[in-house]
């Protein structure tokens, strides 16, 4: 069905508006996947503030323009989706690869193509936006940093207490002779 132009205009500024409010973008080439395996992904991402878009090419390489975006080369032909990230940017990637590992067709080959990301503005390659989904999410890197703070913190309560175990030796010492 053919769009009009105030559809494509309103298409568009929904793309940009998108594009405004994500940390990040992985665009995808989708393969024959059906509307329940979309749409259960999808609400896997509801609670990572994510959104997972079919998109038209060129109203989507309109609102990257729009928004000063680089524009994704791949966007010339085919079917594109686009994983729309919010904050936790590991989280969505771990899904999107999840989604990838787990919709394969009868060959074993997965029917979601990572084509290229976009994070802050910089164009990512496709082995940098697969690389996305081996960070540790929000929680694992909260934790790695608590637990650095703890191990120096720990450190420093022992070279506290060294000095006055030293003078409490010293004085068990002296009072034994």
């Amino acid at each position: 069905m053919a769009k009009t132009k105030q559809i494509k205009k309103e298409l568009a500024l929904s793309y940009s508006k998108k594009l405004k409010e994500s940390k990040g973008v992985i665009i995808v080439k989708p393969s024959k996947l059906n509307p329940n395996e979309t749409n259960e992904f999808r609400k896997n991402l509801f609670d990572i503030d994510s959104q997972f878009n079919i998109v038209k090419n060129s109203i989507f390489k309109i609102a990257l323009k729009d928004t000063n975006l680089p524009e994704v080369e791949s966007l010339n032909g085919g079917e594109h989706a686009v994983l729309f990230m919010g904050e936790d940017i590991a989280s969505a990637s771990k899904a999107l690869k999840k989604f990838s590992d787990n919709s394969k067709d009868k060959e074993g080959k997965s029917r979601i193509e990572i084509i290229a990301g976009i994070l802050d503005g910089a164009l990512l390659t496709k082995e940098q936006t697969i690389e996305l989904a081996e960070m540790p999410d929000k929680n694992g890197s909260i934790a790695m940093i608590l637990g650095i703070l703890d191990q120096a913190l720990s450190g420093v309560v022992n070279v506290l207490e060294d000095a006055p175990r030293s003078y409490v030796n010293i004085l068990e010492q002296a009072f034994k002779e």
